[in-house]
């Protein structure tokens, strides 16, 4: 089965020339980020459905596991993303009718932000769905082959080549 995406097999054809090691960790490189866009690709059709993308179905399940109320400031911390992000988020959530905004009783500058009746619906189900879904992604794996899956992708993770260097100053 073929699972690189075209511009990763341009890239190993360019790359005849290396040792067999090296062209095998770089076709592993690129399976695994051919893998992580393919899921991304499907995740974003399937929160399509529900007018949604990662970014604001996020919002929705840190609102819900909040308790349902909290500043746009707040979302930007917890989320790590600047209160920019988080207000055209808010915006598209409240056009669609999922979130509401009100003044905080306590701080007039501020807001609260909450799920409607009908975000807390949406949020439950797609939340469901969701689930469902990146479980039925890895159920093919055997227990040993979770194991292995997630030994390798802590190791890549904790690559030193993956830390942010700063850039050279001459």
């Amino acid at each position: 089965m073929n699972i690189l995406e075209n511009k990763h097999h341009i890239m190993l054809q360019a790359l005849e020339n290396i040792s067999p090691e090296a062209r095998e960790s770089v076709r592993l490189c690129f399976e695994l980020l051919s893998a992580a866009a393919a899921i991304n690709r499907v995740c974003a059709v399937r929160l399509a459905r529900y007018s949604l993308s990662e970014g604001r179905f996020v919002i929705m399940l840190t609102l819900k596991s909040a308790g349902g109320k909290l500043s746009p400031l707040e979302l930007a911390t917890r989320l790590s993303i600047t209160t920019g992000t988080v207000t055209g988020l808010l915006d598209g959530l409240q056009g669609d009718g999922f979130i509401k905004r009100k003044p905080d009783p306590t701080d007039r500058r501020k807001l609260i932000i909450s799920l409607t009746p009908e975000g807390k619906q949406v949020v439950n189900e797609v939340f469901a769905d969701h689930t469902d879904w990146i479980c039925s992604i890895i159920e093919g794996l055997s227990a040993e082959q979770r194991q292995a899956l997630t030994e390798a992708i802590y190791c890549i993770s904790a690559s030193p080549a993956l830390a942010l260097q700063p850039p050279d100053r001459d």
